[in-house]
């Protein structure tokens, strides 16, 4: 009796075992990534267009995928990008961003698929919001992975789908598709879009804004609902949103419940994840979700270049140049800043690219800014810097970046350097203040504050910092304003760099 009594225990724990959701307690991130990986590689075995998510989260989590998998889903892109000679649809345009990501994941160049630039048909932006603000969420995410820059014809910008994306906030902070209320989903996307851009002040106001929606939409354990239904990926989102934040959703206390829901929707027959509770087997479009999710957060964790900044896949990372005689590229030849960015290039502190262009609206990120002052000023570093998201960069740019924190040339907040992101004209201009004081041995204490319309309400150091470029005529603003929030483009910092070394090379 006792052993048929044991034998019905046994049964009847495994009974409950099978329909009881695992919880984050009993697997963790890493593992259910690594279920889910084998998950989406048994499901795609020959990935082509179409499986893009699949490819970016199994990319971007670096999952061992099988021997030239990615090889083969280029070349069935590149057949089917040819066969409709790159026009992929005539409305959705979400269609190109989605691919842009996945082949930046992927290290290849979106610029030329079989002969077509991808890129480029971001250009139209009535075409590109056509689907709604989830167009703009994605182009710009799209633009952002390896700092495209579009044709001077563009319509398209990234400060217009900036302010687009802000429009659309709706009164209750959040954002949807079509609708007056906030939904889940297409809230934590446009935090993830404008997440590159948090250190504006416009758009720190309306993440926040889109966080407070988040925590009000949330149910008592974590979950949320979209069009109705408690489901994945709406949960997931949300937390790939916070880790595009550098926000740990275990951590936060606003949302420390969101992981425990995300696991009850874990299938572990398969290794996927489900829709909804009510189905059997897991759900590839769940999967997909819940894998980049996954991943987001993994790389979060250890530190690397967050899911859509794929900067470290990019081919062909720029190095120390042999500075030419002579130079002369295409785009620049009725450019205002043509003989600055020809003296930049001479000088070594900036080079163009293959195809003979300079690209000069591009935007500079922090990592390339340092890494021009650094070798423009030949410093050097004794240790590491504290950084925790510089990881996946060679040794060689950890070590300029370390030689700019010894020099106490960078704005310091966390241990965040955020070094694929665009650089603002105050972080620029407070950092060659720096790079005078190093240089120098002295700081430069105006006795004025430049009389600009828009820094009264910056911090001291940037004030003093921006009227140093003023004085010295590093930079002078244009019509009385500084524009201390705008992104430093290649042409105004091959001006400023140029500038500056006039002045401490005196």
């Amino acid at each position: 009796m006792r052993k048929k009594l044991s034998m019905f225990i046994i049964v009847l724990t495994l009974l409950l075992s099978a329909v009881t959701p695992i919880s984050a307690q009993q697997l963790s991130t890493v593992d259910a990534y690594r279920t889910n990986g084998q998950f989406m590689v048994n499901k795609a075995p020959n990935p082509s267009f179409g499986n893009e998510w699949f490819i970016i989260a199994l990319a971007r989590g670096e999952y061992n995928v099988p021997k030239g998998y990615y090889d083969k889903y280029y070349e069935n892109v590149v057949k089917h990008v040819q066969s409709v000679k790159g026009e992929l649809h005539n409305r959705k345009y979400t269609e190109y961003s989605r691919l842009i990501i996945a082949l930046t994941a992927i290290g290849k160049d979106p610029t030329n698929v079989g002969g077509y630039n991808l890129v480029d048909k971001l250009s139209d932006f009535d075409k590109v919001v056509w689907q709604g603000p989830n167009g703009a969420f994605f182009a710009l995410i799209a633009l952002d992975t390896w700092g495209f820059e579009l044709p001077k014809t563009a319509t398209t910008t990234r400060e217009k789908l900036i302010k687009h994306i802000l429009a659309k906030q709706l009164p209750d902070g959040g954002w949807d598709l079509s609708g007056v209320k906030a939904d889940p989903d297409m809230t934590a996307m446009a935090i993830q879009a404008l997440s590159t851009y948090q250190d504006r002040a416009d758009v720190k106001a309306s993440i926040n804004k889109g966080l407070d929606a988040l925590k009000n939409l949330q149910s008592a354990n974590g979950s949320y609902q979209s069009w109705g239904t408690t489901n994945l990926e709406s949960v997931a989102q949300v937390i790939t949103a916070l880790a595009s934040l550098n926000i740990d959703a275990n951590k936060d206390q606003r949302f420390n419940k969101s992981f425990t829901s995300f696991f009850t929707f874990y299938n572990a027959k398969d290794g996927g994840f489900k829709h909804v509770l009510t189905e059997p087997v897991a759900n590839g479009m769940a999967t997909e979700q819940a894998s980049y999710t996954l991943a987001a957060y993994n790389r979060l964790l250890a530190g690397k270049t967050k899911l859509y900044d794929t900067s470290d896949k990019k081919p062909n990372k720029p190095s120390t140049p042999s500075p030419p005689t002579k130079v002369s590229f295409k785009d620049i030849q009725n450019h205002w800043a043509k003989s600055d960015i020809e003296a930049a290039v001479v000088k070594g502190l900036l080079k163009g690219y293959e195809d003979n262009t300079f690209r000069p609206n591009n935007n500079l990120s922090r990592v390339q800014a340092v890494s021009i002052l650094v070798r423009a000023l030949h410093l050097t570093n004794s240790g590491n810097a504290p950084f925790t998201d510089i990881s996946s960069y060679n040794d060689e740019t950890k070590q300029e970046i370390a030689a700019a924190y010894e020099a106490n040339l960078l704005m310091v907040k966390s241990n965040k350097f955020s070094p694929s992101s665009p650089i603002s004209r105050e972080e620029l201009a407070v950092m060659l203040a720096k790079a005078y004081t190093h240089k120098t041995g002295k700081s430069y204490i105006p006795k004025n504050i430049a009389s600009f319309n828009d820094i009264a309400k910056l911090s001291k150091e940037s004030q003093q910092a921006i009227t140093f470029l003023y004085d010295f005529e590093i930079a002078q603003g244009a019509n009385g304003s500084f524009n201390p929030n705008d992104f430093i483009t290649r042409a105004h910092a091959a001006k400023m760099y140029v500038n500056f070394l006039k002045v401490v090379e005196e």
